[in-house]
């Protein structure tokens, strides 16, 4: 039986024998969609669907009208002691050692080259912010690729130290039954030979 193109579909009930779907199925999720960093920055449309999904949702922000952080809010959260610790930020040094020499050596070619200060300064600049991120990045990957590899390290020295206890266990029971089979022998009033 063909269905008319103007005429709903018709939904069919489950094949015999089929199960009900999960509970998670039924209940659909609540979540909260974060565009500002802080609550007042949102424009305090906040909705939530408590007859779908209980007393314990989560809010839901509406989707128009949401304030997206910008370059100046982030700035904002740098608070001053964070400049005096650039130098405990991993790769931080190497990264910036790289860029001094990179834009030096950058922008005193451009000047040797022929082209006037402030192309030069402009080149030294843009050679010190490139480089410095690239040799930050490159010092970042190098340790992640050094943090996989300890870790493939531990695993394998925690798989050899069971290894070893285990063995050790194996050696221990042998040598109690051995002990106890030769307190048995001694037990024993009789020989044969």
């Amino acid at each position: 039986m063909s269905q008319d193109s103007q005429s709903p579909p018709v939904v069919r009930s489950p094949p015999p024998g089929a199960t009900a779907p999960p509970d998670h199925v039924n209940q659909p999720q609540v979540y909260e969609i974060f565009h500002g960093s802080k609550p007042e920055d949102r424009d305090g449309s906040i909705s939530t669907t408590a007859a779908s999904a209980g007393a314990n949702a989560a809010p839901q922000t509406e989707g128009t009208g949401n304030k997206r952080p910008t370059v100046s809010d982030g700035f904002k959260t740098i608070k001053r002691d964070d400049w005096f610790r650039i130098h405990q930020i991993p790769c931080a040094r190497e990264g910036f050692m790289t860029g001094i020499v990179t834009g030096f050596v950058t922008g005193s070619g451009r000047l040797i080259a022929g082209g006037k200060l402030s192309k030069g300064l402009n080149w030294g600049v843009g050679g010190f912010l490139i480089s410095s991120l690239v040799g930050w990045e490159y010092c970042q990957a190098m340790r992640r690729k050094e943090k996989a590899a300890m870790a493939r390290v531990v695993e394998v020295m925690d798989r050899k130290k069971a290894e070893k206890m285990k063995q050790a266990e194996e050696a221990a029971r042998k040598r109690k039954e051995a002990a106890e089979k030769a307190k048995a022998e001694a037990a024993r009033w009789y020989k044969f030979w």
